[in-house]
């Protein structure tokens, strides 16, 4: 089932960049992963992913994101509570582009 992952974190762009960079998303995006957005919030950055279920969110979260948060809050300075907390929502009417 694809989901809509939605994540509100209290970061810059900037570091967010920093965190997609370290994660490798962009050269080598995770199994799973359909789209990645990010825009810039009143309180920081919000994410919006679209994903093939939401186990696959989860793999990458252990897998590769956590590590490369927890390195780029300690290059930055930034204080890492524990791991995010998204929302999940089911989509449906999915179109695929080509």
């Amino acid at each position: 089932m694809t989901v809509v992952m939605t994540l509100d974190l209290p970061v810059t762009r900037e570091d967010l960049e920093a965190l997609s960079a370290e994660a490798g998303s962009s050269a080598n995006p995770p199994d799973g992963l359909i789209v990645h957005t990010a825009t810039v919030t009143s309180g920081g950055v919000r994410v919006v992913n679209a994903w093939e279920n939401q186990a696959q969110f989860e793999k990458f979260l252990d897998d590769r994101l956590m590590a490369s948060l927890q390195k780029v809050a300690a290059e930055r300075g930034l204080e890492v509570s524990g791991p995010p907390e998204p929302t999940f929502e089911e989509a449906f009417d999915v179109i695929k582009g080509r």
